[in-house]
């Protein structure tokens, strides 16, 4: 049927036969689709029309008066499809039409006409499903080019490897980086391009990606490139799921690494400078305090000698270097303490009643321009630490606020509660580490006194800085020390003028014991020796220093003892396995040449498991502990020492009466 509809398909005619053109409209017309027919007799007028308004099919006669419909074609060149009809079905003539371009031919006939509207819903049909074969070509290939050329793009070096570890594609920055085009690399091995080896290498993340079908990321230097590459390989599964090939990366991280090892170098040299300065600061105060301390010795050795003043007796002098010597030995304890290397005593401490002790105690002291408030909970558990060392954190942080505020008028806050930290919470400590997951007791000790700048917080741990005066001693860093001992940790906030908040957070017990509070146990020995009395045991006693073997020859010849002496380990096992000698006990040095104490005490149990032996170090005794923690037949004590304590330690060890 025809029509004017502008919506329904336009058919043009190219006919110059009046009779011909009849027939075909006749069939258009008695077809039951419906259609609008624009008819005309030469190629220069189809082709104004197709310039114009491009009809969605042609149907021509190859015999025009102006040309052909093989020249029609070649002008349309597929923008819609062309029926070809000829005066004779000449098989040839078909084949050359259908190359040209022609979507169907037919030989003129009045059966042929009659058929042509078939002919055209069928050839509208197809060339619909044409077009849209076409846009999903072009869709495919431009997707396809886009990722070609994204993947050429890609600065990163890009392998696409089978199983057999043969390269199947790699990408332009692969091909460039070994000098080939990227056509040159399918179907060699990786490890061949890559590592420049015959096989794949022991670190090769292929290999393991095989084994166990998940991706693996693996930063490596390669010297056959030249550089430092960052490779993570993805698998490539099949529509089976089984993995076929992979994808391997290299990412060329030379210039970060070289980066970090600039920085890493420039960050060791500002920590050796800060080192050395700590140092600096450090040897200053000891070399303050320990002269002093000399200073009183020699002092009073000097007139104890020459009896200078009459008033001081011999007694009086030694009182004197014997406080002297205390507060050389207190001072090697803070050291220790800042190191983090002091010997723990644990308790039960009731942290609660100590704060609240030693806050009471400083009220009375400080001046009344320092306002004290307090925030307590009451159900803090208690802490197993040791109680000197907490005393002296706690006095320290007090201590610190009240000299923070001065002259001015200000307050010191001290709370104590009981902090949660849940596990992945950002909580860190002043140095940045993460706070671990777990129950604390949180003391925290604020002030509104001057406050401290960026730099001033950095230093405030180090020994002996103060921005008072030179020399203030070991308190803020040896309370570091003490703090990591305790597996603690320590907020710190600060600024210029508005004051300071330190908070110390410490461990508390899974499930705390709500028992009675136990103190330090003490060892009752029933009573002490007297100086002179005589006791049957012998004693080896081991010091590499001369002045240290005679020193400790005669406090142990006073408390009545009989006294070896061997300068080194290896000289002690002789003396021990003398029968002669028929040694009860040896007291020995951790320190030695030839032979230290560790190792003597090794090779003495070996054959000797129930001797008793005392260590005796300058270091502290958490380096002996951890060997002589299981034996009760051994025990350490820290130089300087008590007599006394050592006389208690030797009377337990040797199972007499003190």
């Amino acid at each position: 049927m025809l029509t004017d509809n502008p919506v329904v398909p336009v058919v043009l005619i190219i006919e110059d036969d009046g009779s011909d053109v009849r027939l075909i409209q006749q069939a258009f017309q008695d077809a039951p689709e419906v259609y609008r027919l624009r008819i005309v007799g030469t190629l220069q007028s189809a082709w104004e029309i197709i310039e114009t308004t491009p009809p969605d099919l042609i149907i021509t006669s190859h015999q025009l008066p102006d040309g052909d419909g093989n020249e029609l074609m070649v002008k349309v060149d597929g923008a819609c499809p062309v029926i070809l009809m000829t005066s004779q079905g000449n098989e040839q003539l078909a084949v050359t039409a259908i190359k040209a371009g022609a979507h169907d031919y037919i030989s003129k006939s009045p059966e042929a006409f009659l058929s042509l509207p078939r002919i055209v819903n069928i050839a509208l049909a197809e060339w619909q499903l044409i077009q849209a074969g076409r846009k999903i070509y072009q869709a495919v290939s431009r997707g396809k080019r886009e990722w070609e050329q994204t993947f050429d793009a890609v600065p990163d070096l890009i392998l696409i490897i089978d199983k057999n570890h043969t390269i199947s594609r790699v990408n332009l920055a692969m091909a460039e980086r070994c000098g080939l085009s990227p056509a040159g690399l399918p179907g060699r091995k990786c490890y061949e391009v890559f590592h420049g080896m015959s096989s794949p290498p022991a670190c090769c993340p292929f290999a393991r990606l095989m084994r166990d079908g998940v991706e693996h990321t693996e930063e490596i230097e390669e010297k056959n490139l030249a550089g430092f590459f960052e490779i993570t390989v993805s698998p490539l599964y099949d529509d089976a799921g089984s993995l076929t090939a992979c994808v391997h990366v290299a990412r060329d991280v030379t210039g970060r690494k070289k980066a970090e090892e600039e920085q890493l170098a420039l960050e060791q040299q500002l920590q050796q400078a800060r080192k050395l300065e700590s140092l600096g600061v450090l040897a200053g105060g000891i070399a303050h305090d320990f002269n002093n301390i000399l200073m009183i010795i020699l002092g009073h050795c000097f007139l104890a000698k020459e009896e200078a003043d009459p008033e001081l007796s011999s007694d009086n002098h030694l009182k004197q270097i014997e406080a002297a010597a205390h507060r050389a030995a207190d001072l090697c304890r803070q050291m220790l303490n800042y190191a983090g290397k002091s010997p723990l005593v644990h308790t039960e401490i009731d942290l609660l009643f100590m704060v609240e002790d030693i806050v009471n105690m400083l009220k009375s002291a400080v001046k009344k321009n320092v306002c004290f408030e307090l925030d307590f909970n009451r159900d803090v558990p208690h802490l197993t630490a040791d109680k000197a060392k907490i005393q002296q954190i706690v006095m320290n942080l007090v201590v610190n606020a009240v000299e923070a505020i001065g002259d001015n008028n200000g307050i010191v806050r001290v709370a104590l509660t009981t902090a949660v930290v849940e596990p992945g919470q950002a909580n860190a400590d002043y140095l940045g580490g993460i706070i671990a997951a777990g129950t604390y007791a949180c003391l925290e000790v604020s002030d509104t006194g001057c406050g401290m700048d960026e730099e001033t917080q950095k230093r405030v741990f180090e020994p002996f800085f103060t921005t008072k005066f030179t020399g203030r001693g070991l308190g803020m860093s040896a309370m570091i020390g003490i703090i990591k001992s305790h597996n603690g940790s320590l907020q710190l906030s600060s600024k210029l003028g508005e004051g300071t908040t330190f908070k110390v957070y410490f461990p508390l017990p899974a499930k705390p014991d709500t028992g009675e509070l136990t103190e330090d146990p003490v060892v009752e020995t029933g009573g002490l020796w007297s100086a002179g009395n005589s006791i049957d045991k012998t004693i080896l006693l081991v010091d590499d220093e001369e002045e240290l073997r005679n020193t400790g020859s005669s406090l142990l010849v006073a408390l009545g003892f009989t006294v070896i002496t061997a300068s080194n380990g290896r000289e002690a096992l002789e003396l021990f396995s003398d029968p002669a000698s028929a040694i009860d006990l040896i007291v020995m040095d951790l320190t030695m040449p030839e032979m230290d104490g560790i190792e003597t005490y090794r090779e003495l149990r070996k054959t000797a498991p129930a001797v008793p032996i005392l260590f005796c170090s300058g270091y502290g005794n958490n380096p002996i502990s951890l060997h002589i923690r299981d034996d009760v037949y051994a025990d350490s004590v820290s130089k300087p020492y008590d007599p006394n304590e050592v006389r208690k330690i030797l009377a337990r060890l040797l199972g007499i009466p003190g």
